[in-house]
């Protein structure tokens, strides 16, 4: 097995003498880790940067030889971050850890300029051009909203135009930097969702454009808060039988895209995250891969569905409620499916917090109920059949996902509690 990622004094200690004096390491925090089937393979680490930025470093488990060769490369690359670190990579041979200080990722490119924004200046009044007319920037705010190290960056840009505010002039995009072959796939779809979603009740951001060079993608902002945050709010069943009859409009709108999520590819996701789950808590090993076996025997047996649009990571935090009004966001993964995977995603999340919130108040129970019921009452036998499938899968899934995030002390009480979950829905099917 893989040595687990060390702790955080000597990863602190290590770093120390490679940093400024003003650099707050104590303040460093594993806040992800990737693994793979025998252990964690990469840590992103955060914590308080300069100006109220937020410090993130990404450690990877990787040999001397190979380290080093890395580290070479990358601080050929790349110049000295502003983050007080003397250079953008650090090879630990006494840990086996290559560093990577943000914005070094050797993955994504075009990272580094995305983050600078002196660079995106330029960048981005060639993408608007069309939209504003030429108008020219004069200030780029750079906001890092969510990195996922080696895969994706959302960006937040606030810009100051030379001749101030106007409707076409937008003050703030989001840009979303991905890998080359995930950019070409997903280039198009938010455009092609937007021309096709006349009369959703969902409202989705607005394409701005692209950067080729970068990879990136520009969209509009939507107002709003997530979902999730409002589960103990009296008006949250009601917005969850809105999202459930939401979800069934969007499945159903005219969209073909050119790929598909299969049922080979949901059992082979299972098959790898069966393996990492049983990495990450071993004292459950053997029913980990019994719940492994079974949810790939049921998906197997299920009968094969008529593919549709689907999402592809459905749940209250990518929708977003301003008022009366409902927002759907992150839609890159996006894909020719099975619908009923959608609906099991955030049957389990709402599952989730039905059970914290179990003592206090029976709203996020009432939303599930009301979710489910919501999109169940308009869809076909056959999808409303697979659900329970679905929801098993997907609740395994979460389980393996909460003991990811180490700073969460109830990671494991969650695992626990999802692999329960998913027992029961496989043994008896929803409840």
């Amino acid at each position: 097995m893989t040595d687990p990622i060390p702790d955080l004094a000597r990863v602190r200690a290590f770093l120390r003498p490679w940093c400024d004096a003003n650099v707050a390491l104590d303040c460093l925090e594993v806040s992800h880790v990737t693994v793979g089937p025998s252990g964690p393979l990469r840590a992103l680490y955060e914590g308080a940067g300069p100006d109220g930025q937020v410090l993130r470093l990404v450690a990877q488990r990787v040999g001397a030889d190979e380290g080093r060769r890395l580290e070479a490369e990358l601080n050929r690359s790349h110049r000295r971050p502003d983050s007080g670190f003397v250079q953008p990579a650090i090879y630990a041979p006494e840990l086996h850890l290559l560093f990577q200080v943000f914005p070094a990722d050797r993955r994504l490119g075009g990272l580094a300029r995305a983050a600078d924004g002196g660079a995106m200046a330029r960048l981005l009044e060639a993408a608007l051009t069309a939209r504003t007319g030429g108008a020219r920037l004069v200030r780029v705010a750079v906001h890092v909203v969510r990195y996922k190290p080696a895969r994706k960056c959302l960006f937040r840009y606030e810009l100051t135009w030379a001749d101030g505010p106007a409707p076409r002039r937008p003050v703030v995009v989001y840009a979303k930097l991905a890998r080359r072959t995930k950019f070409e796939r997903t280039r198009d779809i938010l455009g092609r969702l937007r021309a096709a979603a006349g009369g959703l009740d969902f409202e989705l951001p607005e394409p701005l454009g692209t950067v080729p060079e970068l990879c990136m993608e520009l969209f509009s902002r939507l107002p709003g808060v997530h979902l999730f945050t409002l589960v103990a709010d009296t008006a949250f069943p009601r917005l969850c039988e809105r999202v459930g009859a939401g979800l069934h409009d969007f499945h159903a709108l005219p969209v073909a895209l050119g790929w598909e999520r299969d049922t080979a590819t949901t059992v082979a996701h299972v098959t790898d995250s069966a393996a990492e789950f049983a990495a990450l808590l071993p004292a459950e090993r053997s029913r980990i891969a019994a719940l492994g076996l079974a949810l790939r025997a049921a998906l197997t047996a299920l009968p094969p569905p008529r593919l549709g649009l689907t999402h592809g990571d459905f749940h209250g935090d990518n929708i977003l409620v301003d008022g009366t009004r409902i927002g759907l966001v992150d839609l890159e993964d996006c894909a020719m499916g099975d619908p009923a995977d959608d609906v099991g995603s955030n049957w389990t999340q709402l599952t989730w917090h039905t059970l914290r919130a179990a003592a206090r108040t029976p709203i996020p129970n009432l939303g599930r109920r009301a979710f489910l019921e919501a999109y169940l009452e308009r869809t076909d036998a056959e999808t409303a059949a697979r659900v329970p499938t679905y929801a098993a899968m997907h609740s395994f899934l979460y389980g393996y996902q909460c003991l990811r995030h180490p700073q969460d002390p109830a990671r494991f009480d969650d695992a626990e509690a999802m692999l329960g979950v998913c027992e029961h829905v496989l043994e008896k099917g929803l409840p």
